[in-house]
């Protein structure tokens, strides 16, 4: 028996076959042949099978149609359709897209500046102080520019201890301008720019919040635009202003000093950094601009176009003469026009909800690199910055078509991100002088030479350096 059954053989799959058909066959036959054949092939299918199962222990298995022949191969095998990699692209560039956008939302996660915020309460209760502090400045009665100079001069040593005077725009008025003026505390004082907007971003130099001083109409007349008054009365508020928050608790936790608005002498803000002792402050690296600013009546708009002279001949050499004064003019227009640019953007913002962000992407963007055409030229204008930019922006979401642009506008329904792309690709094309950009028509800024943005009141070109 042990020999028999050492040696028995495998039976193969055509007698398995055989005997299954046979065992499940209804045919009547002899019960006593088939039931020993049977029973014969029985016995030898189980130590068959029990040397099948041994010998096969640990195989590997096989793929359908493997070593099975042709019809086997093509039924293992599925057809890939056109539908199929055109499914597996999608899902890629979907999964590519959902990545970008977490990368993205890091990334602002990480820069971004929200004001009214755990993060930056200390800035807004310092704007608190700064703003009481200039609302309580004392009223001036008017002075000659002499006058005027040693008042701020003896005001600056008592309240800080430095002695410090005008900051006058170039040229400096002449001796013996017959020119009277007086100073009081702002009209209303506002935190203006990215800051509020939820725009603003961190950069390696930290942040910046712009606080907006409208200085009151009475301490101008109706022709102050000309021949540099206007810059002369401003620069008086400037370094007043200067004085009262220097000599106050700000003065403790700030380092106060005078700076220029886009390089602009004729610009001269009041600007604060945080000393070393403002550790939370320090740690932020916000640095606060006083603006100050005129209501849009203050100042006769109409006559600050770029073609116009505000500048009368007697400033220039003979050789000069009388020209067109646009840069000139674009300053003044600029201090007139703060107001109506923040409640633009603030419309655009209500009308599209991703534009915040998309211009807080910019901003990062512009800090980084600035190779494309469109960017380039406002580079060169020496008027480039995260203000500009965000105007691009919401000339593309909101402007009506206009330069005969195919496909320039987005739509006010985009992420951040279509928005954002939207815009380097416009910048990446446009080109600034040769193509305008204006809101509505502003047609007397066509010929106006260089890189041209109109501001969306129409009445002065932002690229006017």
């Amino acid at each position: 028996m042990a020999g028999r059954t050492a040696g028995k053989r495998k039976p193969t799959s055509a007698e398995i076959a055989t005997h299954n058909a046979a065992k499940h066959s209804k045919t009547a036959g002899t019960p006593s042949d088939s039931d020993e054949s049977m029973g014969e092939s029985d016995a030898e299918m189980e130590g068959g099978a029990e040397m099948e199962s041994d010998a096969e222990i640990g195989d590997e298995p096989k793929l359908a149609g493997e070593n099975g022949g042709k019809a086997g191969g093509t039924q293992g095998r599925a057809r890939v359709t056109n539908a199929d990699v055109m499914a597996l692209n999608e899902a890629s560039l979907l999964f590519k897209s959902n990545l970008f956008k977490l990368q993205i939302d890091e990334l602002l996660g990480e820069v971004a500046v929200a004001a009214n915020s755990k993060a930056t309460q200390d800035v807004d209760a310092a704007l608190q102080q700064i703003r009481a502090e200039l609302l309580a400045m004392e009223s001036t009665a008017e002075l000659t520019m002499d006058a005027a100079t040693n008042h701020v001069r003896k005001l600056s040593k008592a309240a800080t201890g430095q002695v410090f005077g005008i900051p006058f725009p170039d040229p400096a008025p002449a001796a013996g301008l017959a020119l009277r003026m007086a100073s009081a505390a702002p009209d209303a004082v506002n935190v203006v720019g990215s800051y509020p907007l939820g725009m603003a971003v961190r950069s390696a130099r930290g942040f910046t919040v712009d606080v907006l001083a409208q200085m009151p109409a009475r301490l101008f007349q109706e022709r102050d635009y000309l021949d540099y008054r206007y810059f002369y009365k401003r620069a008086l508020f400037v370094a007043l202003a200067r004085v009262r928050l220097q000599g106050s608790a700000v003065g403790e936790m700030f380092d106060v000093e005078f700076a220029l608005l886009r390089g602009d002498t004729r610009l001269p803000v009041v600007q604060l950094r945080p000393k070393r002792g403002a550790r939370r402050l320090a740690r932020l690296g916000c640095t606060i601009r006083i603006l100050p600013s005129v209501g849009g009546d203050v100042l006769a708009l109409r006559r600050l176009g770029p073609d116009s002279c505000n500048v009368r001949a007697a400033l220039y050499s003979a050789a000069q003469g009388s020209v067109a004064t646009p840069q000139y003019n674009a300053a003044l227009a600029g201090d007139a026009l703060q107001l109506t640019h923040l409640k633009y953007l603030h419309e655009t913002q209500a009308a599209c909800p991703a534009f915040a962000r998309a211009a807080a992407l910019l901003r990062v963007w512009l800090g980084q690199r600035t190779g494309a055409r469109g960017a380039q030229q406002l580079l060169d204008s020496g008027r480039l910055g995260g203000f500009v930019v965000t105007v691009v922006l919401a000339w593309l979401v909101r402007s009506p078509g206009s330069g005969g642009v195919a496909g320039a506008r987005l739509s006010g329904a985009m992420d951040a991100l279509q928005l954002f792309k939207g815009a380097v690709e416009f910048l990446a094309e446009r080109d600034f002088a040769a193509q305008p950009v204006r809101f509505g028509r502003a047609d007397a800024f066509g010929g106006a030479g260089g890189a041209v943005l109109v501001d969306p009141s129409g009445r002065t070109n932002l690229l006017a350096g």
